[in-house]
């Protein structure tokens, strides 16, 4: 299988991940139930990883030449054309992180004795979260309208990471992170686990193949 059929397929592949996620969301406002935001967000993280490494391998059928400088991206994302703006897909996996976290509990404040040797009733802690809470969703759509546009010109995000890459940004230092990409379950039996799976392997099966060829 040649890069471009792969580019191909896993970009059809992933097409219909977005479109599940978008049958998911109610439109509108972006109010969304927390179990549906979870859900979503579930599918959406190893879809953007996967996206990434689609534009990886496409990236290595770009030509460019090394003094090419990095061409920022328009403030506030891409325009959509009806006045709202779509953010730029972001590129690389973000950094792990080794240091330690620190884990805070919601709690229900300090407690105050009065000097008279008086007290107060303690406050009930603050309910837990439910999954019939009502959240924020925007972000979480802006960020599939992202991955969408991103999947839907995938050559133009591969002329983008290109510029990126010529403008400082080393090869080894490329999108993929090492160790498993975000978004990655173990046992994962979903489809969009597999998508990711296939497009972690097929990238570094290619960009190993672009290294050698380089070196030679």
């Amino acid at each position: 299988m040649d890069r471009q059929t792969i580019i191909d397929v896993q970009t059809r592949l992933l097409l219909r991940v977005v479109a599940r996620m978008v049958a998911m969301l109610p439109g509108g406002d972006g109010i969304l139930l927390r179990r549906v935001y979870l859900v979503v967000l579930s599918m959406l993280r190893p879809a953007e990883s996967a996206a990434r490494r689609v534009i990886a391998i496409a990236e290595t059928l770009v030509t460019i030449t090394p003094s090419a400088k990095r061409k920022a991206q328009p403030k506030g994302g891409i325009p959509k054309g009806d006045g709202e703006h779509i953010p730029a897909f972001p590129l690389f996996d973000l950094r792990l992180s080794f240091r330690p976290r620190t884990k805070r509990v919601a709690g229900i404040g300090p407690r105050i004795r009065p000097l008279d040797g008086t007290s107060e009733p303690t406050p009930p802690p603050p309910p837990a979260a439910s999954p019939d809470d009502i959240v924020d969703g925007a972000t979480l759509m802006r960020r599939i309208a992202a991955l969408r546009a991103a999947l839907e010109n995938v050559p133009k995000q591969a002329q983008r990471l290109a510029r990126q890459l010529a403008g400082g940004r080393t090869r080894y230092r490329r999108v993929m992170r090492p160790g498993r990409p975000p978004g990655h379950r173990e046992r994962g039996r979903r489809a969009v686990d597999y998508i990711l799976a296939d497009c972690q392997s097929l990238a570094l099966m290619v960009l190993h193949e672009v290294a050698i060829n380089n070196s030679s």
